[in-house]
């Protein structure tokens, strides 16, 4: 679960939101595709200023005329861009007025039309019989660059011309076009697959609904302006798909104003690919899928039948192996339901791909995040537009969302009927996102004189359910024109959506989106850390304060990982593991020494931790693995250690995991075997060395004389530490084979007789004739054996794994400064030392200690720096109880109790001062 290659490298980027991501600007190619509906491939190739006139030809070479335009053919001026796959005309006045995208592969022939000097124009004719004559505006120059570089992309898409026709076939638009020329046999023109409305019937009524009609129109405008990947996009485009598009038309056309036609085409047979190559596996999503399968428009027959269920079961499948940090989301099931019903399955497939990874990005997450910032641009909204509704609705506190959450979330699927939620996703992949919120905006604005009556949530929405009841009513009943006594209510809602609140642009709502954003993902985050926290396990030696620190280095370990987002992996891998050990553990190498040294103990412990088998750690399994352990239980840490080299539960372990648990021990002891950290051995021995060198100044029982100076050598207590953890793995060795129990049936082995053979079966590590185990109570005793040891399992251990520490702690001081630093610093350790010498030595105690000498290399403790006279407390019997020992400089300073830290004498310790008398030496300076 490789949150990164390496951990993220701020405190500031705690936060799981990946903010640097948020804040970066689109590029100009990103702008273009979202603007354009076009593949992630594509960029800008060339552009130039250019005419553009679009003109049908019938198959005996003649013009057909164009129905939309009754003065005849129109000249658009605007911006001819060039890509990879596609050439695209934008109106440099309107982009309504008109737009093309035209696929290279489309393109049958490209000349140059004659004409004067000055003017440079080409003739293209595509695959749909039309021809596209451009014009360009500009320098010559320039023109020919960008037609030779139109000729190379020509060429590069020649591949795949060879799937155009296969592609063409699985359109209605074709069909109807190629059944209706001349002369042809009607019989031998098959219609391609469609949506389960083939098979269960469309919702609503098709007279009522004219279908037919609007059929024939589609048709007269695909004869004169290109279909499918050949389609020019002007006004009368619009008008079309706002009166709504004939059920046989809606899946084609669908995909086509969202983009995903251009992406069906460019991955053709991907959509099968997916469902071969995991056929009959299994995931988390795929349970989730078939959870809510029958919940998936129950009102529509096709969901009720084994064929559509089963489609949709293919569908958002597919998608989850697609998408596998996405997976499956609820409500995605509704609108993938939707789609099939005037679909194919592939069509949907990739229909619905668009949808949520274009259209509504995080509607359809874990964590809803797109859902729930865009209720409060909603709210903001409102309460821009409709400020008298929104202050009643705040004094009441009626929650908006609540009533409004489910329109988003389903795009109106679930809250009005099909045939009018069908409209409204017509103009919503026509012009995107904010097509819901002026429809929501609308539905607010209609109904607001009675919403101004009701104080409570639940009126609320009964007003709103019945108002979606009456949608095909007419809204002026009373009307005494008959033109308004015709207007249904839907329609009306249209009306006052698209005229009334035109004023929503998508600009307006990416400003609104961005203020409100951080605060929203903040929420995610700390709500999922909450949750989280308290579903896991109970730890015994793991405080909560602990558990936070985990799950923040755990997530901010998964580069892939965003909270907020709900995408992402949220379990690590073996690599992600040790880099996420490495940030609180000592014993964990550094990448280049750390495939030298590893011994396979982390490689066991991943293992260990890995409860579900499947190679990855979830925070569970990291916390239980954690609280393991930091456990200070002395025969409870050593039964966990043999636990991850017993990972059947024996019991038992062979001569082999007797040296690899060696070898274990050797790598977690590394960093004190190199000085890097001190245990509570040589951390004695460094304090009764100093205690010491107090005490062999002392020459009266009335006046203890402290030194001035005390040379440590550090390098004598590191190596001395280090010899003693090496002795003890030899010893941990020897006495393991000593006392391991033979095997009850020995294995017989035939070795050739040599020298070499005596001197194997003379070693009881080495002799394969003689099959050993070790059992935990024997490993306990070994360990037991040898204070070092004991010591590792009972504090060292533990003490190593930091998991107080939180993720923006940096040591910048390095480990061994940090741990002499540490160690000289409490006074009180120090003190109890001299204390014990004293009593041991003295033959009576001091009870007060007086000097009346000045400042000087060898000095009395005094109570102030600036004076030189000295009270003592003269109830107090022992003079380390009258002595705070404390650190200058940057390094830490040991408390002592409040009744200690009152007093007035000070023992101060300076490290690495310029009078060291060697560079090995740790200098320890007494002064008043």
């Amino acid at each position: 679960m490789s949150f990164f290659n390496q951990l993220r490298e701020k405190a500031s980027q705690l936060s799981l939101f990946d903010k640097a991501e948020a804040d970066r600007k689109p590029t100009r190619d990103e702008l273009f595709r979202d603007e354009f509906k076009l593949p992630e491939c594509e960029t800008i190739v060339d552009e130039s200023n250019a005419e553009l006139l679009i003109v049908a030809v019938k198959s005996d070479g003649t013009s057909a005329r164009d129905q939309s335009h009754d003065e005849g053919p129109v000249v658009y001026p605007g911006k001819l861009y060039l890509t990879q796959h596609f050439l695209v005309f934008k109106d440099s006045i309107d982009k309504r007025s008109c737009s093309l995208t035209l696929n290279l592969s489309t393109v049958k022939k490209v000349e140059r039309i004659p004409s004067k000097a000055f003017i440079f124009a080409l003739s293209i004719l595509t695959s749909s019989g039309t021809k596209v004559l451009i014009q360009f505006i500009g320098i010559r120059s320039k023109s020919e660059e960008f037609s030779q570089k139109l000729k190379s992309q020509l060429k590069h898409n020649i591949p795949n011309t060879k799937k155009l026709e296969p592609f063409l076939r699985t359109l209605y638009s074709e069909f109807i076009i190629r059944k209706n020329e001349p002369g042809v046999d009607k019989s031998s023109v098959k219609a391609p697959e469609g949506g389960l409305g083939l098979l269960f019937k469309f919702p609503g009524d098709p007279k009522k609904l004219k279908d037919k009609s609007k059929l024939r129109l589609w048709y007269d405008y695909f004869r004169c302006n290109g279909r499918n990947l050949t389609l020019s996009k002007q006004k009368m485009f619009q008008k079309l798909i706002r009166v709504g598009l004939p059920n046989r038309l809606r899946g084609e056309m669908w995909e086509l104003t969202s983009g995903a036609m251009y992406l069906r085409f460019q991955e053709l047979g991907t959509y099968q690919r997916i469902l071969d190559s995991h056929r009959d596996q299994r995931s988390v999503a795929i349970e989730e899928i078939e959870k809510d399968l029958y919940r998936s428009l129950p009102e529509y027959s096709a969901y009720q039948s084994e064929d559509g269920i089963n489609r949709l079961r293919r569908v958002l499948t597919a998608y989850s192996w697609k998408n596998p940090d996405l997976g499956y989301c609820q409500a995605m099931n509704i609108v993938a339901a939707a789609l099939l019903i005037f679909q194919t399955e592939e069509q949907a497939f990739w229909t619905l791909s668009i949808l949520c990874e274009k259209y509504v990005p995080g509607y359809y997450s874990t964590t809803m995040y797109g859902t729930l910032l865009d209720q409060k641009v909603f709210e903001a909204l409102v309460e821009k537009t409709m400020p008298i509704l929104w202050t009643h609705i705040s004094k009441n506190d009626i929650q908006l969302s609540v009533v409004s959450l489910p329109w988003f979330l389903s795009l109106f699927l679930s809250s009005m009927p099909l045939v009018f939620a069908f409209r409204i996703i017509d103009i919503f992949f026509l012009h995107g996102p904010k097509t819901l919120f002026q429809v929501a905006l609308a539905i607010l604005r209609i109904n607001g004189e009675e919403l101004l009556e009701i104080d409570d949530d639940g009126m609320f929405i009964s007003v709103i359910k019945e108002y979606f009841s009456q949608l095909d009513d007419s809204a002026h009943p009373n009307s005494p024109d008959p033109k308004f006594r015709q207007l249904t209510k839907f329609q009306e809602l249209l009306i006052v959506a698209f005229k009334e609140f035109s004023v929503v642009t998508d600009d307006m709502i990416s400003k609104e989106r961005n203020k409100h954003k951080p605060a929203i993902m903040k929420n995610i985050e700390n709500f999922m850390k909450r949750t989280q926290l308290r579903n896991l396990p109970r730890t015994h030696h793991l405080t909560q304060d602990h558990l936070s620190n985990i799950y923040d280095r755990f997530y901010e370990s998964i580069q892939s990982k965003k909270m907020s987002l709900g995408t992402g992996k949220s379990s690590m891998d073996f690599e992600t593991m040790r880099q996420f050990l490495s940030g609180f553990c000592d014993w964990i190498l550094p990448d280049d020494e750390f495939k030298y040294h590893d011994g396979d103990f982390l490689h066991r412990l991943f293992r260990a931790w890995d409860k579900s088998g499947q190679n990855e750690l979830s925070l569970t399994d990291v916390v239980v693995g954690l609280d393991k352990l930091v456990n200070r239980n002395l025969m409870e840490s050593i039964s966990n250690f043999f636990g991850i080299y017993d990972p059947e539960g024996t019991g038992e372990i062979d001569r082999e995991g007797i040296l690899q648990v060696s070898e274990g021990l050797l790598y977690i002891t590394k960093p004190l075997q190199d000085g890097k950290i001190l245990d509570q051995i040589t951390t004695n021995s460094i304090e009764s060395y100093v205690a010491d060198k107090v005490l062999e100044l002392q020459t009266s029982p009335d006046d203890i004389v402290l030194p001035s100076e005390v040379n440590i050598d550090k390098e004598k207590f590191q190596r001395e530490q280090g010899e003693r953890y090496l002795s003890a793995a030899s010893n941990f060795i020897q006495r393991a084979f000593e006392y391991a129990q033979p095997v009850e049936e020995p294995m017989l082995i035939d070795l050739p007789s040599s020298k070499d053979t005596e001197k194997l079966k003379a070693n009881l590590a080495l002799d394969p004739t003689h099959p050993l185990t070790l059992n935990v109570p024997t490993f306990r005793m070994v360990i037991l054996a040898d204070e070092s040891y004991e010591l590792l399992f009972s504090k060292t251990l533990a003490d190593t794994i930091h998991v107080d520490r939180s993720i923006t702690v940096t040591n910048k001081n390095g480990v061994l400064r940090d741990m002499f630093d540490g160690l000289i610093a409490d006074g009180r350790r120090v003190a109890s030392h001299v204390r014990r010498r004293m009593d041991s030595t003295a033959t009576t105690s001091a009870t007060s200690v007086t000097s009346g000498s000045s400042r000087s290399r060898t000095a009395v403790v005094s109570a102030d720096e600036d004076d030189d006279d000295f009270d003592p407390h003269a109830d107090d019997g022992d003079l380390m109880d009258n002595v705070e020992l404390s650190a200058l400089g940057d390094v830490p300073i040991g408390g002592l109790s409040d009744k200690e830290a009152q007093r007035g004498e000070d023992l101060k310790v300076l490290h690495e001062q310029s009078n060291y008398t060697k560079d090995t030496d740790q200098l320890i300076e007494f002064e008043h």
